[in-house]
């Protein structure tokens, strides 16, 4: 039985993705900031010692990467929705979590960032 208590993490992924509900906002690349945790059962997979048993989080960031860098997003919500669904279709996980920074966000003052947060269960 899987134990959602197992993660695995990316931390911090650094894209530039066309984010923005404006067109013009589209047209070049801001800079975000992707955070994902991947749950699943690591027990068995700890066991074996074997890559092939578990993710491949070398696989996962390549997806996440080519999501980002290839397709064009008006929403910062939309784009972590996209990702859980693809991590979820293409890995053996229970669970993911996204979440999404947009660190230039221009409003009436200053912050951090915005982010987008969500969970997403097979």
């Amino acid at each position: 039985m899987g134990s959602l208590k197992d993660k695995i993490l990316l931390k911090n992924i650094i894209l530039y993705a066309h984010l923005g509900v404006k067109e013009k906002e589209r047209e070049v690349r801001q800079k975000i900031s992707l955070d994902v945790k991947l749950s699943l059962d690591l027990e068995k997979i700890a066991r074996t010692d074997n890559l092939e048993k578990t993710v491949d989080y070398e696989k996962v960031y390549g997806l996440i990467k080519e999501r980002v860098e290839t397709k064009k997003y008006h929403l910062l919500e939309v784009l972590a929705q996209d990702l859980a669904r693809e991590i979820l279709k293409n890995f053996k996980v229970e669970e993911v979590l996204v979440r999404a920074k947009k660190p230039q966000v221009k409003l009436a003052g200053p912050l951090d960032y915005v982010a987008v947060e969500i969970t997403r269960r097979a």
